[in-house]
């Protein structure tokens, strides 16, 4: 992908476990000024490991980048504080939309403001605006609130510390199909007129090529392919293993794993 305007540079990374497990091999990622990347992978593949090396939530679980450097706005940042990150203005959305229960919907997103108190009302009524719901229910406890009013109240929570760049784990995860599609437009509004760049990681890869323009897809903490959305759409190995579609547009099933190793072209 091309480097030139990227808010974030991932220089081959390697990253390690209780410094033995290699999890991450030689990963290397742009994400432009305001533009919106995708990583796509399987489970185990190194994708929210990928996202907790920038935002330095690793070392919270003995892990640390162990080569390679991670560059946010020009200046290097692999070697810091999750707290320190965070101050210059990445923000990791973490899968499972981890709400304060026992705090309301309104409380959630205010503690979002504890970096930037600022305009705090002003943002308030920003984040409102984007989640019209989450302004018909913030004064109810967030344990309360839907699973889908709850993402959006993680989503809301990091805007109101007006983030540089945001990084987005599974948003789509365990949602109605029709939950997922508010909430991805609203991401994709946020970024088209916030101008917030989003690095998101998403199981769902076919929503996640309609949101983001480009997209790295990790194999076993690996690049192993990365192009535009739409020539990935169409790269038959996407289509066969992440899009489950066959050259005849079939469904398919991925039972047979010699066939999909077979598949596998760029590892060989």
């Amino acid at each position: 992908m091309e480097t030139e305007g990227s808010i974030l540079k991932l220089n081959n990374i390697e990253v390690r476990y209780h410094e033995v497990i290699l999890v991450l091999k030689g990963v290397s990622i742009d994400v432009p000024h305001g533009g919106i990347v995708a990583l796509l992978g399987a489970n185990g593949a190194g994708k929210s490991t990928t996202l907790k090396a920038i935002s330095g939530l690793l070392k919270h679980e003995d892990g640390v980048v162990t080569d390679g450097s991670i560059e946010f706005m020009g200046e290097r940042i692999d070697r810091q504080e999750a707290e320190e990150i965070a101050k210059r203005g990445i923000f990791q959305i973490i899968e499972g939309r981890r709400v304060f229960e026992h705090l309301t919907v309104e409380e959630n997103l205010v503690v979002g403001a504890h970096l930037r108190s600022a305009g705090k009302k002003e943002r308030l009524e920003m984040v409102y605006h984007y989640f019209p719901r989450l302004k018909q229910v913030r004064n109810i406890v967030a344990g309360f609130v839907s699973g889908g009013e709850q993402q959006m109240t993680v989503i809301g929570r990091a805007m109101m510390a007006q983030p540089k760049l945001m990084l987005l784990d599974e948003p789509s995860m365990g949602l109605a199909p029709m939950l997922i599609k508010e909430i991805f437009d609203i991401i994709t509004m946020l970024n088209q007129k916030e101008k917030i760049p989003i690095l998101l990681v998403e199981q769902n890869v076919k929503l996640a090529l309609t949101v983001a323009p480009h997209a790295y897809v990790l194999e076993n903490g690996r690049i192993v392919m990365d192009d535009t959305s739409e020539k990935l759409k169409e790269n038959p190995d996407i289509r066969d293993f992440y899009l489950g579609l066959t050259d005849v547009g079939g469904r398919k099933s991925f039972r047979d794993v010699k066939h999909y190793k077979r598949r596998k072209r760029w590892l060989t």
